[in-house]
């Protein structure tokens, strides 16, 4: 009796799944590569027995948006899947590693906005990741001058604000006087541009001897120190610590619409030690208030939060009698420095001598770098 043999359909069954199974494999990967092969003719394949199923016609002709990625990949990866050995990771693993291999594409920022991030940015500082900050119509007002009752604590003292025009430019400065000190003084001088004020170099004296100055250089559009080995952009509009009491106001009286409690203000603000960085003041509304200097029936109120440590929070009232100069401020360094009060009051009898102090202030002790 002959030996028996097991059935060969099983057999040819497996093999012929197999090879539908690779046919669908290289079927999806010439799709993938379609385009690529339209544009130069695809090499002869080796005479080999394995390689003889690239060999097979391929589909007509299909325009490029009828064959979807999303779909081509899915069925790659559905073969692969399929022949591959069960010990394949998981597919929540799978999916986070495609993800990883093909992140989704970021919204692209239009081109103005990528040159308005950084037009006028510093090259380091506190403001080099803020946008420019805008620019306001300004009614600057006449020359004049105010003086201030001072209070920090149980001290008292004084101070005169004068402010100057001098065809296209202004001189401003602030002397002030605390008992068993000498005095003290800042000052800003510069231009006035179709921006307001614009500030070229603010410098201080503090105890008689330190100088420091911020440097407005317009011609390069820096901002440079006396001190401090630093350079900021100059954006439009930018002021210093002294000047921003005059350009607020005149902003508030040039529109209307930034009277009113909810407005907001931005100015960029510069320091003599490096400091620069914006300023948002908030308007709060008007208010009556009471001076040194008498009643003033609707101060508008307006107020700028600290953005860091130690920085400076600002309460200010304009008055708009008086051209919107401030009459009563409020400037506190956070946390834990002690308020300094100014508020309008009536000159003194006797206008005391200019500190000598001012002649080198004024014209150029720390020159420009």
């Amino acid at each position: 009796m002959p030996a028996m043999h097991p059935p060969q359909r099983p057999r040819r069954a497996a093999a012929g799944a197999m090879l539908a199974l690779a046919v669908l494999v290289l079927h999806a990967l010439l799709l993938r590569a379609w385009p690529a092969q339209q544009a130069a003719p695809a090499a002869a394949p080796a005479a080999t027995g394995a390689m003889r199923l690239v060999t097979l016609a391929a589909p007509p002709a299909r325009p490029a948006a009828a064959v979807a990625a999303p779909a081509i990949e899915a069925a790659i990866e559905a073969a692969v899947e399929a022949a591959r050995p069960a010990a394949v990771l998981p597919p929540r693993l799978r999916a986070a590693a495609r993800s990883a291999q093909h992140p989704p594409p970021r919204a692209a920022l239009p081109s103005g906005a990528v040159l308005a991030a950084t037009a006028a940015v510093p090259d380091a500082g506190p403001s080099a990741a803020a946008l420019p900050p805008p620019v306001y119509a300004t009614l600057l007002p006449e020359p004049t001058s105010l003086h201030y009752r001072l209070q920090r604590g149980d001290a008292l003292g004084s101070a005169r604000l004068q402010w100057q025009r001098e065809g296209g430019g202004y001189r401003l400065r602030l002397d002030s006087r605390w008992p068993g000190q000498p005095p003290a003084a800042s000052a800003s001088r510069g231009r006035i541009d179709a921006d307001g004020v614009a500030p070229l170099r603010h410098s201080e004296i503090r105890q008689a001897r330190e100088l420091r100055a911020a440097n407005f250089q317009r011609d390069i559009a820096r901002i440079t120190f006396s001190g401090p080995q630093l350079s900021y952009a100059l954006p439009a509009g930018a002021q210093d610590r002294l000047s921003w009491m005059v350009q607020l106001g005149a902003i508030v009286a040039a529109d209307a619409a930034l009277r009113r409690a909810g407005a907001e203000v931005t100015l960029f603000v510069v320091g003599t030690r490096g400091d620069a960085e914006p300023w948002r003041f908030e308007v709060l509304g008007a208010e009556p208030i009471r001076l040194p200097a008498g009643e003033v029936a609707q101060a508008l109120h307006l107020q700028r939060e600290p953005v860091r440590p130690y920085d400076t929070r600002v309460e200010v009232w304009l008055d708009p009698a008086r051209q919107h100069l401030p009459v009563r401020a409020l400037l506190t360094t956070l946390p834990g420095g002690q308020p300094l009060h100014m508020e309008l009051a009536p000159p003194p009898a006797a206008e005391q001598a200019e500190p000598a102090d001012h002649a080198e202030l004024e014209n150029g002790a720390a020159a420009p770098r």
